[in-house]
């Protein structure tokens, strides 16, 4: 069975821990405040290509006390989750000047998924008023591609924990991503094997 480690990034209360519980089947307490993590280790399973795919998922911290243990994080990873919340008007600047980059730094090749979290707050009449109080908007789908691009994300997702579909599809697409990535390395390995073969026979 293959094993991958994917490392979930992103601001505190963007639903990080309520994405990653959702995917698990664990209990949801979306009536309280989100309770801040520090670093926790979670294991899961998925189906790609009629294969079982075994998932270690790292719950990470953007406080200062995470830093170290997330930045250690990002060189076992095989993936990276970086999640942001549709109500979070400041994440088109915090995404690339300080997740991207973090990521660029420890590891310039790991591929990383741009999730949009809470989607469902879209239509969410209380969230929509609190950012029109300051003439803002939540994220559209748009906007999030468009960040997508921006980036380099190698994806670009919506979910919600209302739908979960949504949520399997991040980590679906996780995968796809990393047997891309492996399937591209493979094709690398034997057209330099080929040409080596070839110079060597000449």
């Amino acid at each position: 069975m293959r094993t991958l480690n994917v490392v979930v990034v992103g601001s505190t209360a963007c639903g990080k821990t309520t994405l990653i519980r959702s995917f698990l089947g664990q209990e949801l307490c979306l009536d309280r405040p989100p309770t801040p993590t520090v670093h926790e280790l979670h294991t899961g399973h998925i189906m790609h290509r009629n294969r079982e795919v075994r998932l270690v998922i790292v719950d990470t911290s953007d406080s200062e006390l995470g830093d170290h243990e997330r930045l250690r994080s990002y060189s076992n990873a095989d993936a990276v989750v970086l999640c942001y919340s549709v109500r979070d008007i400041f994440s088109s600047n915090e995404l690339p000047s300080k997740w991207v980059k973090e990521i660029r730094h420890v590891n310039g090749q790991l591929p990383f998924l741009l999730v949009a979290t809470q989607s469902d707050l879209r239509e969410d009449k209380t969230t929509v008023a609190e950012l029109a109080q300051i003439k803002c908007k939540p994220w559209t789908f748009v906007d999030g591609f468009l960040m997508a691009e921006r980036i380099g994300a190698a994806h670009y997702v919506e979910c919600t924990a209302m739908d979960p579909s949504t949520i399997r599809k991040v980590f679906q697409s996780v995968v796809e991503i990393c047997h891309n990535v492996s399937l591209s390395i493979v094709i690398a390995r034997n057209r330099q094997q080929a040409c080596e073969t070839q110079r060597d026979r000449s």
